[in-house]
């Protein structure tokens, strides 16, 4: 310990209070505890009994129980890690269930209108926000949000989203655009400048044979005219302002379609044309307007299936970065 210490005093002055205070309790032997490549901690040893200092014999038998004390002490620790992660696993897996609660589990459909949705998050919860409600003199509510950034986070704003615009249409009559209005306000109040949604909102007036409708920064969602002359003619719904959440008074305008018999609405995130296929090729939205023109005449059961196994085909094995949401509705002939 003297040459110890004396090797302190000239190179390492800051640990001579700790190599003195060994000496003075009587150390005679330190064995590092060495899991693999790291050390755990050190085995600290006192004057053997009836002697002085450890034999050679005395150290390898030393080694030999600090490997088996250091596996010991990384096996607690591994247990101890094993025990965290199922609690998260669990934790993670009831915030699943009860968002996947939150979400519509069937579609909704009227005298007018049939409505119906798919959604696929890219982990356990999502930010994707989705929602069927219904209006006065049988119409029809739909809501889309995608909210920025993924996981439990994510998850949370989408639940405070829907929370909100549930609170909001039920105020009565108010319109998409002060819906939009009303929503990005909350949203900016309570959440951090980095949080945002892009939304859809429409509202089929079965009465009027009329769709309102507000996009604040959302993906346009397509507009398929059952009457138009040419079934290439797909209208976007681009119109409303921008991303909610982002400003605190941002100002929205809505606008407003005729509907006839067989038109069908289409709204999606962008988890959707952004799902790549094992050539890292997105989906994009051209082969997403090609399929919903050639499977428009469908019911919308069938239009869900055929959307999401055209999805899953192209993806196949292809790692899926982005939730993925997509909404039918369509009136009825």
């Amino acid at each position: 310990m003297d040459a110890v210490l004396r090797w302190a005093l000239e190179r390492k002055p800051q640990h001579t209070a700790e190599i003195q205070y060994l000496k003075e309790i009587g150390l005679r032997l330190a064995v590092p505890l060495r899991a693999k490549d790291e050390i755990s901690g050190i085995l600290l040893l006192g004057p053997p009994l009836g002697r002085n200092q450890y034999s050679s014999a005395d150290k390898d038998v030393m080694q030999v129980y600090a490997q088996q004390l250091a596996l010991m002490i990384e096996n607690a620790r591994l247990t101890e890690r094993a025990l965290e992660h199922e609690k998260i696993r669990q934790d993670v897996a009831l915030a699943a269930e009860v968002q996947d609660r939150l979400l519509p589990q069937k579609s909704i459909e009227t005298d007018a209108i049939t409505v119906a949705a798919f959604t696929l998050p890219a982990r356990a919860i999502g930010g994707d926000c989705y929602d069927f409600l219904n209006l006065a003199d049988n119409g029809i509510g739909i809501a889309l949000a995608d909210v920025a950034g993924k996981g439990i986070a994510a998850a949370l704003i989408m639940a405070a989203v829907q929370a909100s615009l549930r609170i909001i249409v039920a105020e009565g009559l108010i319109t998409p655009a002060q819906i939009a209005s009303k929503l990005n306000s909350f949203l900016h109040r309570s959440t951090r400048s980095e949080s945002y949604a892009t939304f859809f909102y429409a509202q089929f007036d079965a009465k009027a044979r009329q769709l309102h409708y507000v996009n604040a920064g959302h993906n346009p969602p397509f507009f398929v005219h059952s009457s138009a002359a040419s079934p290439d003619v797909t209208e976007e719904l681009k119109d409303g302002g921008t991303i909610a959440g982002m400003f605190p008074d941002s100002e929205y305008q809505e606008q407003c379609i005729d509907i006839r018999p067989g038109d069908l609405l289409l709204a999606f995130t962008d988890g959707l044309t952004d799902a790549i296929n094992p050539n890292q090729e997105a989906f994009g939205e051209e082969r997403l307007k090609a399929l919903v023109r050639q499977i428009a005449h469908l019911p919308v059961a069938q239009i869900i299936s055929r959307t999401s196994q055209e999805l899953r085909v192209w993806m196949r094995d292809a790692p899926q970065f982005d939730d993925l949401t997509f909404i039918v509705a369509k009136i009825k002939e």
